[in-house]
């Protein structure tokens, strides 16, 4: 994200943080704000509709209200996304549905970690890492998990800008590193 686009999305997560605290409904509004991001992130035609300043208004509002109803987007965030579009901030969508869900675990003591690992973790490996990562962090840890083969073994976590990396990938390059500067 450019400088100037986290400036524009912080600053309508914010107000949509407040706007959720007032009605109440902050966890259905980041469910609805995270489809819309995958939605739009995915079908590609919609998302050059809707940035597209010389496509008529009106179009691109039918084209969003197909895109809000596919999603079953309703209330706060409809609202949000509406907003956007009027204000030709719609391509933030992705940038603002993340410092929303940042901001909103920030207030509640929780954090979103992505653990990758050469092999599917099964659930009790997921569990007991989450709550290892909890402790560790003293927050509750919202864990999504990927497979990436090419790490040959281990893990590697993101939570936030910090990366752990027990993989055996790192763990050779390191070593070959090491054997190379001998």
């Amino acid at each position: 994200m450019k400088q100037g686009s986290v400036k524009v999305a912080r600053r309508y997560a914010k107000a949509l943080v407040s706007l959720c605290d007032e009605r109440g409904d902050g966890e259905v509004v980041r469910g609805h704000m995270q489809a819309m991001a995958a939605a739009l992130a995915e079908v590609a035609e919609a998302r050059a509709i809707l940035t597209n300043p010389s496509v008529a208004l009106e179009q691109r509002r039918a084209v969003l209200g197909a895109v809000v109803t596919a999603c079953g987007v309703s209330g706060t965030a409809k609202d949000m996304v509406n907003l956007l579009l009027d204000k030709g901030r719609i391509g933030s969508l992705a940038d603002i549905s993340k410092e929303f869900t940042a901001l909103q675990d920030a207030r509640s003591g929780r954090t979103q970690a992505l653990v990758t690992s050469a092999v599917a973790l099964g659930d009790g490996a997921k569990q007991r890492l989450q709550e290892l990562l909890g402790r560790l962090l003293g927050k509750q840890v919202a864990l999504d998990a990927q497979v990436d083969p090419s790490l040959l073994g281990g893990l590697v976590v993101r939570v936030g800008n910090t990366v752990y990396d027990a993989s055996v990938a790192n763990h050779l390059a390191r070593l070959r590193q090491s054997l190379l500067a001998d």
